[in-house]
């Protein structure tokens, strides 16, 4: 595979794991990375995915899926999320970061849905809203 397209593999990979739809609608001119789409076509071991925008995704791969905790960071350096995986789908706390290093959002997945509350977070640090789940991965109205 051409690195050209693996590139675009893993950012399509880490946009499509923001989680809830509802980062986009907060900030839709700077989207949130994080990484729970299909891994590369190596299957084990420590990998490190280098992304258009000059950032970085990292974590382990095992029998082809992602397992423990994965990573994601700006081009500068700074964190952009952390994720940790159970037989390839997202497990556990999560949290997506704006690229001046305060939360973007927090919550949790389980079985790779997202449950109970996630809280969404402007880039000054304050509060914009919250949503609930129930814990097969359904928001409550």
């Amino acid at each position: 595979m051409e690195r050209t397209q693996l590139t675009a593999l893993a950012v399509m990979a880490l946009m499509a794991s923001c989680g809830p739809t509802e980062p986009a609608a907060i900030e839709a001119s700077k989207s949130v990375v994080a990484d729970t789409a299909t891994p590369p076509p190596i299957t084990e071991g420590h990998q490190v995915l280098y992304l258009k925008d000059g950032g970085r995704m990292e974590g382990q791969l095992q029998d082809g899926k992602r397992t423990g905790p994965w990573a994601s960071y700006f081009a500068g350096g700074g964190i952009r999320s952390r994720s940790t995986y159970v037989d390839g789908l997202e497990e556990g706390p999560t949290e997506v970061f704006h690229e001046n290093g305060l939360t973007y959002y927090s919550g949790a997945y389980h079985k790779g849905k997202s449950v109970g509350e996630w809280v969404f977070y402007d880039p000054q640090g304050k509060e914009q809203k919250r949503v609930m789940y129930d814990s097969l991965g359904v928001r409550l109205k």
